[in-house]
């Protein structure tokens, strides 16, 4: 196999080493876009997973609050009913 050398003049040369240059800072400056958006979208995903747990803790809480208002009536008519029992009770005597 023959390879032919294809003469460069030095004005040739230059141009071909920037354009590398600027085709690898081109490279560079997309991964860097790349990875900047992906640390946005993780970002906005770990504020979405953060928004998803203090709603969980908040319908949690809500259902403590319901189980002790529920807790509190039970005891509350617990007590009326003793004191029904108590005034059925004196009343007879």
């Amino acid at each position: 196999m023959v390879l032919k050398a294809t003469p460069i003049t030095l004005e040739q040369l230059k141009r071909k080493e920037i354009e590398a240059a600027q085709l690898e800072a081109n490279v560079l400056g997309e991964t860097r876009e790349v990875s900047a958006r992906a640390v946005s979208a993780r970002a906005v995903e770990a504020r979405a997973v953060e928004a998803r747990a203090v709603e969980a803790r908040a319908v949690e809480a809500r259902a403590v609050a319901a189980r002790a208002v529920e807790a509190r009536a039970a005891a509350a008519r617990a007590v009326e009913a003793r004191a029904a029992a108590a005034r059925a009770a004196a009343a007879r005597a």
